[in-house]
């Protein structure tokens, strides 16, 4: 598995879709760049926990839930089906990524790159 290609695949969708739903260019840069922020300080579950926590723009946020997670099944961890149900996604994330260290740092390296990549093709769209 080329954890490289999916990462840019994974960053080209969450850029793409969210210019389809006509979310500007600078306003996704900020978000990415805010949520990779928290990924890096405050882990995995900081990250979604943020990405929930935000408020001004939710189709953006669930573009961005919604990807991240279905990276997840690159680790062989099925996704949780709704990503609007932010309980049962953050018991999920508890329950099936945290509790397993490998999986855990494989991922926040996943996330990391796939958001840095996301940064750099929504400033190049502006």
């Amino acid at each position: 598995m080329n954890l490289e290609y999916e990462a840019a695949k994974t960053a080209h969708y969450i850029v793409k879709e969210c210019e389809q739903g006509g979310i500007s260019s600078r306003e996704v840069e900020n978000v990415i760049t805010k949520t990779l922020g928290v990924l890096q300080e405050n882990g995995i579950y900081g990250c979604i926990i943020y990405l929930y926590s935000l408020s001004d723009d939710k189709e953006s946020n669930n573009i961005i839930i919604s990807k991240l997670l279905q990276m997840l099944k690159l680790l062989g961890v099925e996704t949780p089906v709704n990503v609007n149900d932010y309980e049962n996604v953050l018991k999920f994330i508890i329950d099936n990524v945290c509790n397993d260290l490998e999986k855990l740092l494989m991922l926040k390296q996943l996330w990391e790159q796939t958001l840095v990549y996301a940064r750099y093709a929504s400033k190049a769209r502006k």
